[in-house]
């Protein structure tokens, strides 16, 4: 062999090395804490996921641009016989939305949406029957960021959890995203466009709309052109209620539900591993704004689905990071469960905050 060949194997050993140290967190388990350290926050994980019946579950915790910490816990297959391990994915329910919103921002900057790009003309996608109400035109990019689009689903329904109503009322048997939206163009608006901030589902399958029309692109693909692969945080990828038509390394959920995450894509349909939501947390707040300073800052989200998913995002003040999926909800006690372990989780953070952070 020559010298030549030598030296460019060599070369690419070292690239290949190099990129498995940036990856290291999220295929097996480094961190600044010790033994004891790590056993506590493995206890509270493993309450947890008793508490909710998970099978398996993952956490992975970053500061100052890397993961620190990262593990899975239980079991990501059926039969319980292989190990949930960093690299497991698991869907993210509405840990899904920060992608979106960064996704909106990243084209903001690039010229080619605006805050005040009225949506609905954007789209260009007419109501099925009438309008209902006028001012649905005049819902922005930066309304539906803000959750402030002017539907109120306390005060009449969530669509993304009605598609059967839908395909009834509409008389269609295969229900479509753009279905979706012309039903929402004869609904009643409850608020002003604006005015107040009631949370939406339906606002961030707008979004995912104006992604892909500002793109030419699906919406999983914009996602990782614009947001994860210029940061090199990881894979995200679509779910599916199909479990034969699920990535490998998602894991298995020991209860089912019949949503359909493609309708559901941009605001609750994706799936990644834990450091994967780490890394983004250290490029993006979770309202999408780029993430220009290592200035804390608070901003949690919280996603779940019936019965399969339990998932957290949080920046915390001090300039931790921290993300958690479990494969799990308990129906009748979720919101609780969800209050519980997040703040579960924060405390025994706090316990070694400065460890975390190299203080």
């Amino acid at each position: 062999m020559s010298f030549a060949k030598v030296i460019m194997g060599l070369t690419a050993w070292v690239i290949i090395g190099l990129s498995s140290l940036w990856a290291l967190p999220q295929n097996r388990s480094e961190s600044v804490l010790d033994a004891s350290e790590q056993a506590l926050i493995d206890d509270e994980v493993k309450q947890s996921m008793d508490a909710i019946g998970a099978t398996a579950a993952a956490l992975a915790i970053s500061y100052n641009g890397r993961v620190v910490y990262s593990k899975g816990y239980g079991y990501s297959d059926r039969r319980g016989r292989k190990p949930t391990s960093q690299r497991t994915a698991m869907r993210l329910a509405s840990c899904t939305k920060p992608f979106t919103a960064a996704a909106i921002q990243e084209l903001i900057r690039l010229g080619k949406l605006n805050q005040e790009t009225r949506v609905f003309d954007y789209l260009g996608i007419s109501p099925s029957d009438g309008l209902a109400d006028s001012r649905v035109k005049d819902i922005t990019v930066r309304d539906l960021l803000m959750h402030r689009g002017g539907w109120d689903r306390e005060q009449t329904f969530d669509p993304m959890y009605e598609m059967d109503r839908l395909k009834n009322e509409l008389g269609v048997s295969r229900l479509t995203k753009k279905h979706i939206v012309r039903y929402m163009w004869n609904q009643p608006l409850q608020n002003a466009p604006g005015a107040v901030e009631s949370y939406s589902n339906f606002g961030f399958l707008l979004l995912g709309l104006v992604i892909e029309k500002a793109t030419g692109q699906s919406y999983v693909v914009a996602i990782r052109e614009l947001v994860t692969e210029p940061i090199d945080a990881g894979e995200v990828f679509l779910s599916s209620s199909v479990r034969g038509n699920r990535k490998s390394r998602e894991v298995f959920y020991p209860q089912e539900n019949q949503l359909n995450l493609h309708l559901r894509d941009a605001a609750s349909g994706l799936a990644a591993d834990a450091a994967t939501l780490c890394n983004f947390m250290e490029h993006f707040w979770l309202d999408g704004r780029k993430r220009q300073t290592r200035d804390g800052r608070f901003f949690f989200q919280i996603g779940t689905h019936p019965f399969c998913t339990s998932s957290f995002m949080e920046q915390r003040e001090d300039g931790l990071n921290f993300s958690a999926l479990f494969n799990r909800r308990r129906e009748e006690h979720y919101l609780e469960d969800n209050a519980l372990i997040r703040e579960r989780l924060n405390q025994v953070i706090d316990r070694m905050a400065e460890k975390l952070r190299g203080d």
